[in-house]
């Protein structure tokens, strides 16, 4: 009943300090994961996440077909709102959670370790990255599974005639784990680790068949698909910092350094970490670093013979850390998403220190007064004598404000601190506008926020966020989209100038080659802009935009089939876009097909109501084709409406008004 009553508690606060992130929009890389990856809006490419076309397909960088496979089913419930997103990723960490907590319970004799570790964990404010980010769903995802394979693995072993049962159990989870997030590959290491911590030398050389080998199996089939099967060339495009890994070396320890700062003291988040690189080993930042990890260090040292728990779990965040220590160049060297399974093994570490303290203060307590209470098995055990009125006790005043303050007060500052936090991921604008405030030379946030002022029309903000960017790291992403800035101001040229630029360092960018084919169709060049089309799907075959301009210029070369045939591609790749159905229906009605014509148009307008062209175009063939004057007047009249101020709408008025005097 305590069990359950625990795991209920958790499970609550997770949801509370967590609650309004539900409200958040689709924010930082959600957008492409997410709200431009039509990937997962159609199950028929379900296939694709075992084959070598998931990475062109999904637009993914690492193989993590789990995670994929979430957004699937997310999608096919939610379609594109992120509060069913956002409630997932909730879920998910609540179950986290609870698993820490199963797995504290199976590993330590009493219940007062697992609640704290879990609860702490819950409330962890440093963990807000990981939940508020669905596209960062792959930590949570990896940390569900890693953890329920260590606890079946226990049971397997503590419970022998259930091993046929939970053993595969335990290794199907570890395999679903590695194809969530690579950092599950420490999971073999923390099992050796515990039975040796635990149990000794001796059960690893006794293990090494029964248990061990089917995690190295499945370890060795995971790397075979990773990184030969269904290897990614563009991870060859990843570098370490400055290109060097010595300097990746001595930057490292600074870093893990602050990893540890930000468990301990949750304050001054940021979702762009701008990192000062340690170039050598006399500097100031690599020495204090390697001072305070060898402190650390000791302090592992001597907890073995004083406490294997204590231990286990602090080697255990350093272990599961490994991963994202830069050892094989990863795209980013610090982010706070990277301490998600990391922080199960803070949290049960802090959780047995304060368990320590508890216990020291009720034995000094007990020997202050003997009828007050003792320390026995990890709880408090008050005297039965019913003349004791402990309330008034004048020592039992300060053990429970101190109770109060170990526990409660950090859960709720954790709580608190959480749900601040979960408001900075409200939308886009929010999220990048707090991120150049705590980081002014973040080269990625002034890109991010030029973005969404581009997005907004905001086109002179957009031109300074870009060049602002480009000042301070001169990167391909930021040219193409400062060309993107110029391209809808008018300055083809310069717009152009951008593109050479970009194409010049990554040749492979399709969205660039897209964007160039636009300015050299508005400037006449049909065959040069359809030959840049063609490129961009080459590359990126589920290319929705290319698809779409190349049907716009097939139709203005009356390649009517061509163009009909790109549309139905850009439709099968984003279904619902109500400007691809309404094309194609354009297209039917110069070919004749007007009952097409009229399904694609209407299939248009129910996507879209207030789309203007569509009435218009509509109005059009019930006029000329149908002879229906009643049904054209009013789609005319809708058009109007909608769009008074339209280039056409004064050739429709003249249509109208010479209809109405024909009547």
């Amino acid at each position: 009943m305590i069990r359950i009553s625990q795991i209920l508690l958790i499970s609550a606060l997770a949801f509370i300090a967590f609650l309004n992130s539900l409200d958040n929009a689709f924010v930082y890389d959600d957008v492409f994961t997410i709200t431009k990856n039509y990937f997962i809006r159609d199950w028929g490419n379900f296939s694709a996440l075992f084959t070598n076309d998931y990475f062109n397909s999904s637009g993914e960088v690492t193989y993590r077909p789990v995670v994929t496979l979430s957004y699937f089913l997310d999608y096919s419930i939610w379609r594109l709102n992120p509060l069913g997103f956002h409630l997932t990723n909730v879920l998910l960490h609540a179950i986290s959670a609870v698993l820490g907590y199963l797995l504290l319970s199976v590993i330590v004799k009493n219940s007062t370790i697992p609640f704290l570790t879990g609860i702490l964990f819950a409330s962890h404010p440093i963990l807000t990255e990981a939940v508020n980010g669905v596209s960062y769903r792959e930590d949570l995802l990896a940390a569900v599974f890693f953890l329920g394979s260590l606890v079946l693995f226990i049971q397997s072993r503590r419970h022998f005639h259930k091993y046929i049962f939970l053993y595969p159990l335990s290794l199907f989870s570890y395999l679903l784990s590695l194809c969530s997030k690579e950092v599950a590959i420490t999971l073999p290491i923390i099992i050796v680790l515990f039975d040796w911590v635990f149990d000794g030398a001796e059960t690893i050389k006794r293990n090494t068949i029964r248990y061990y080998l089917g995690f190295i199996l499945v370890s060795s089939f995971y790397l075979f698909l990773r990184f030969v099967w269904l290897h990614n060339p563009l991870e060859k495009q990843l570098m370490y910092p400055d290109n060097s890994f010595l300097v990746n070396l001595l930057t490292m320890p600074k870093i893990l350094g602050s990893y540890i700062k930000l468990l301990l003291f949750p304050i001054h988040f940021n979702a762009d970490h701008i990192i000062t690189l340690t170039k050598a080993p006399f500097a100031v930042t690599f020495i204090l670093s390697i001072v305070f990890l060898s402190a650390i260090g000791v302090i592992i040292y001597r907890s073995y013979n004083h406490s294997r728990y204590l231990f286990f779990f602090m080697l255990w965040f350093f272990i599961t850390m490994t991963p994202t220590m830069n050892i094989i160049p990863i795209a980013n060297i610090m982010a706070e998403r990277y301490l998600y399974l990391p922080a199960v093994g803070f949290c049960a570490a802090l959780s047995y220190i304060l368990r320590g303290i508890l216990r020291e203060v009720c034995t000094f307590v007990s020997k202050k007064d003997k009828n007050m209470g003792r320390w026995e098995n990890g709880r408090i055990i008050f005297s039965t004598q019913p003349s004791l009125n402990l309330l008034h006790s004048q020592l039992l005043k300060p053990f429970f404000i101190l109770i109060t303050c170990l526990v409660l007060v950090p859960v709720g500052l954790y709580s608190l601190s959480a749900m601040k936090r979960n408001k900075i991921w409200r939308d886009q604008l929010t999220f990048w506008l707090k991120t150049i405030e705590s980081s002014p030379n973040s080269s990625r946030a002034h890109n991010n926020l030029g973005m969404i002022y581009l997005n907004e029309g905001n086109i002179d903000l957009a031109v300074h966020e870009f060049q602002t960017a480009i000042a301070i790291e001169s990167d391909p992403e930021y040219h193409h989209n400062l060309g993107m800035a110029y391209q809808k101001k008018g300055m083809r040229e310069k717009a152009l100038e951008e593109y050479r630029r970009v194409l010049a360092v990554n040749p492979t960018s399709a969205i660039t080659h897209n964007n160039m084919g636009n300015i050299l169709i508005d400037e006449g060049h049909l065959d040069e802009g359809i030959s840049k089309f063609k490129e961009a799907i080459l590359l990126k075959p589920n290319y929705y935009d290319a698809h779409f301009n190349l049907g716009l210029a097939y139709f203005k070369k009356a390649l009517f089939d061509a163009s009909i045939d790109e549309f139905r591609l850009a439709i099968h790749y984003e279904p619902d876009h109500a400007e691809a159905h309404s094309c194609l229906g354009t297209v039917y009605a110069n070919k004749g097909l007007f009952d097409r014509a009229i399904g694609e148009i209407e299939e248009a307008l129910r996507l879209k109501p207030n789309y203007p062209n569509a009435y218009k175009n509509l109005g059009i063939i019930y006029l000329n084709y149908k002879k229906d004057i009643q049904k054209a007047l009013y789609l005319f009249r809708e058009f109007l409406r909608l769009d008074p101020n339209n280039k056409e709408a004064g050739v429709i008025r003249k249509i109208i008004e010479e209809l109405q005097a024909s009547r």
